[in-house]
């Protein structure tokens, strides 16, 4: 058993990323959890997970609804499958798609193979944590973290609820062109 160091990053962002770390005989099905986890995603999100070849195209799928690996089946089960038994390159690729109607899609990369693993952490870890989760850029209907954004605008007071235009008692002197503010413009040009 070994430990793998994976980097997975947003394909449409790729400054969010994250470090994990997880043990070779864990399953797919471990890593799917430990990416939710990591980048806030919703709990019960179902995924595939692609094996990609040194081009990034996708050769082999795992599938987080699939039960049983079945041979010639189109899709093995993330429950069922070590992650070791697919890696047969040191930098392989992989391709995680979310199964959610925002399509998110995370690239990941075998970045180092350890041959110790520290057993008193729990597995997967995270061990680098960059940019904003993309599951923070959006809110669907029924979601909960609606009410996290709305207690954060409330926060910084932003959306306040009068009804004055966007403009102050001050900025509209401004713009109102007044005869100091003409003069000032006419000795520039």
């Amino acid at each position: 058993m070994s430990l793998l160091r994976l980097k997975a990053y947003w394909e449409d962002d790729d400054a969010t990323f994250r470090v994990l770390e997880i043990l070779s005989d864990q399953t797919y099905y471990a890593l799917h959890e430990g990416l939710k986890t990591a980048f806030q995603l919703p709990a019960d999100m179902e995924a595939s997970i692609f094996i990609c070849d040194s081009r990034g195209l996708k050769t082999r799928e795992v599938n987080s609804t699939v039960e049983k690996n079945l041979r010639d089946a189109p899709a093995l089960s993330m429950k069922k499958t070590p992650i070791a038994a697919l890696i047969n390159d040191p930098h392989q690729l992989f391709r995680y798609e979310c199964d959610h109607p925002k399509r998110w899609v995370f690239m990941i990369e075998l970045v180092m193979m350890l041959p110790d693993p520290v057993l008193q952490k729990q597995y997967p870890f995270v061990v680098v944590s960059e940019g904003m989760s993309p599951s923070q850029f959006g809110i669907l209907p029924g979601d909960e973290s609606k009410e996290k954004i709305v207690d954060i605008l409330e926060m910084f007071d932003i959306g306040a609820d009068d009804d004055d235009d966007a403009l102050g008692e001050d900025d509209e002197d401004l713009t109102e062109g007044d005869e100091e503010g003409d003069s000032l413009n006419d000795d520039l040009v």
